[in-house]
């Protein structure tokens, strides 16, 4: 069995454990409203119905509203999704011929060092097992964001190069 464990950590570094959101919505912290959090998601295994080993981590950064609450909304749900797609159903060749502006992926989301210990000690002592994991983890995370993401960028290039060379050809013609 496994479950997840969603963490905001604040600018100042602390942590603030958050009960799973119901329809969307993440419960309100009150001292954190309207500002900027990174949002940790924890996957888990568990053992005897408590967390055991640390699977897979997320990360967002998010902005909670004036009452300390995060509401997942449709649009930032779209906004990554077309993003998504235009990697995903497209090859470079495709990308060229559309004439519109390429959009250019997503930066990855990751903590900083600071963040990350924040983690790591904010896990240390409150889940033991999950916290002998988790630098391991969340380093192999961060270095497969950064990998995907160049991926990305090295296919809009291609992408580019393509509608370059084809203009080329398109004004060499004339």
């Amino acid at each position: 069995m496994g479950g997840i464990k969603w963490l905001f950590i604040s600018k100042e570094y602390k942590i603030y454990k958050v009960p799973n959101p119901k329809n969307g919505r993440f419960k309100e912290i009150k001292e954190l409203s309207e500002q900027d959090v990174l949002k940790a998601m924890l996957y888990y295994r568990t053992k005897n119905r408590k967390p055991d080993k640390l699977v897979m981590v997320e990360f967002n950064r998010i902005t909670l509203d004036s009452q300390g609450v995060y509401v997942v909304t449709d649009e930032s749900k779209k906004r990554q999704l077309q993003n998504a797609f235009q990697f995903i159903y497209n090859t470079p060749q495709q990308l060229s011929d559309n004439s519109s502006p390429f959009e250019l992926p997503l930066a990855p989301i990751v903590p900083s060092d600071m963040e990350k210990q924040a983690i790591y000690e904010y896990l240390n002592q409150n889940f033991p097992n999950l916290g002998k994991d988790a630098p391991a983890i969340v380093e192999n995370a961060i270095s497969s964001l950064k990998k995907i993401h160049e991926k990305k960028i090295n296919f809009i290039q291609e992408a580019n190069k393509l509608r370059e060379a084809n203009l080329k050809l398109y004004f060499d013609s004339k």
